[in-house]
């Protein structure tokens, strides 16, 4: 999402400060011209261990900035060092991109997540689901994407790209701690999600279904995925 950035009156912290992250470069004010720099999105998501990079986006699209101060506002959850970013634990971090000497500035939010792989706890229940994914009339392409089954917002399964006779499917081996449904009669309803890896973003699927520990799709016949 593009958003306007406003242009705010800045006082410089200290030369020690700024120079902690890298030289500094400072540049006659007087002789820039005026501009506006912005994020291109407002949310991120990446996965722990993945890492990233930003670059501001300027107006006019003539001017260019080298110095850029990026800042964290959680480096226990997302860590900055040479202008690259690395999740480090789950959680929220807010990020601040600071043009030193244009006095210039915008943020985005960027969300750290659990990596969607198959866990090693052993849930008593499992359901197994045998799908057919297609992601804007695309196969499930694992070099570029992931594929997470889930309840709620808790990871429960992850989807593994196999094969059978030439024929190329996504298998989830989704858990549960309860046999279909909890001790007041209400079911899980497990939804399934896909992570575009270069695009730091994902999307939900609209099928979705109910945890009842039955397989669901055939190798012959598999559940419909698509987006």
């Amino acid at each position: 999402m593009m958003k306007k950035t406003r242009r705010i009156a800045l006082v410089l912290v200290s030369a020690l400060t700024l120079t902690s992250c890298g030289l500094v470069d400072m540049e006659d004010q007087e002789e820039l011209p005026l501009t506006e720099m912005h994020l291109q999105r407002d949310t991120l998501y990446l996965m722990v261990g993945d890492q990233f990079t930003l670059q501001p986006v300027l107006t006019p699209d003539s001017v260019t900035i080298d110095d850029v101060f990026w800042s964290s506002s959680a480096d226990s959850v997302l860590s900055i060092s040479n202008n690259v970013f690395t999740g480090v634990s789950e959680g929220w971090s807010l990020v601040r991109a600071l043009s030193v000497s244009r006095q210039l500035e915008d943020s985005c939010h960027v969300c750290v997540m659990r990596r969607w792989e198959n866990t090693e706890r052993e849930y008593p229940y499992e359901m197994m689901v045998y799908a057919n994914v297609s992601v804007h009339g695309q196969p499930f392409n694992p070099e570029t994407m992931v594929l997470g089954a889930f309840v709620d917002d808790e990871m429960r399964g992850a989807g593994q790209l196999m094969e059978w006779k030439g024929k190329q499917y996504v298998r989830f081996r989704i858990g549960s701690d309860i046999k279909f449904v909890d001790s007041e009669g209400i079911e899980e309803t497990v939804t399934f999600r896909v992570y575009y890896k270069q695009q730091l973003r994902y999307e939900e699927f609209p099928q979705e279904l109910n945890f009842d520990g039955e397989a669901h799709g055939t190798l012959s016949s598999l559940f419909s995925l698509s987006l």
